[in-house]
């Protein structure tokens, strides 16, 4: 297990190595806080990854590739690629199910709408469009089928939520990014980052207890993205009168949340 977990960091420096991203433009203050209307593409279901053996790691890579494109991606072996591509795509379809089963509100929806409430107290109309997941990297995110809102400049935002262990002995704990691509109404690109929440709690032993677990699991999702959406909207376009309010609001609803 030491050796794949090696292999897997290895590969990962070396992949990021062979293929350093282009400089996120920064942002342009004056073009961003002059944007009025915003419609904000994000991916409607929600996919709840659990992945061990390379942790936040590959849990990372996934959002750009997928859980099991990631796998490729980093270069493990063939026959570990295959073990633990199958584990994976199992664990993650059983979870997300079972997630959904319950009958809570979904993850990704709810986001979307947090950060669409966040930038109407901004004074921003917001139009929410639900979407297809988009592979890919970030600065090259298209949604396809996608036509922008006329008189809309379009905010892309992709939402991955995960459990993660960073070798089979480890506890699985959540993982959340959020990555955004906010272009104007002519669709060039004005800003463009990823934000993430890495939690310690709550945390399973075994996949067992988080798929027996689903509703305490999922909140521990859930805290993670609301933790992004003030930060999330503040790279975008900066403090506002607001801001010290909603990060008072946030310490306490975060509070709430722990203390269940």
């Amino acid at each position: 297990m030491k050796a794949l977990v090696s292999l897997l960091a290895a590969a990962l420096l070396a992949g990021c190595a062979a293929s350093t991203p282009e400089p996120a433009p920064q942002v342009r203050s004056d073009a961003t806080r002059s944007i009025t209307r915003i419609e904000l593409v994000y991916n409607e279901q929600d996919q709840l990854s659990v992945m061990d053996g390379g942790g936040s790691a590959i849990v990372g890579w996934a959002g750009v590739f997928g859980p099991v494109g990631t796998l490729v991606a980093l270069g493990v072996e063939v026959g570990t690629r295959a073990t633990m591509a199958s584990r994976i795509a199992r664990r993650s379809k059983e979870f997300t199910a079972a997630a959904k089963n319950s009958g809570a509100i979904p993850l990704n929806r709810q986001f979307a709408e947090q950060l669409a409430a966040r930038l109407r107290t901004g004074g921003r109309e917001v139009k929410l469009t639900p979407a297809a997941r988009v592979d890919g990297e970030l600065a090259q995110m298209q949604v396809p089928g996608f036509q922008p809102a006329p008189g809309y400049s379009t905010l892309i935002v992709r939402v991955t939520t995960a459990y993660g262990a960073s070798d089979m002995t480890s506890s699985f704990k959540p993982f959340v990014a959020i990555e955004q691509l906010l272009k104007n109404e002519q669709q060039a690109v004005l800003y463009q980052t990823t934000h993430t929440s890495d939690l310690e709690e709550p945390a399973y032993l075994v996949y067992d207890g988080l798929l027996q677990d689903t509703a305490k699991a999922q909140d521990g999702l859930r805290r993670g993205l609301f933790q992004i959406v003030q930060p999330a909207y503040a790279g975008m376009f900066g403090e506002d009168e607001s801001s010290s309010r909603l990060a008072g609001a946030e310490t306490t609803r975060t509070a709430g949340l722990d203390s269940k």
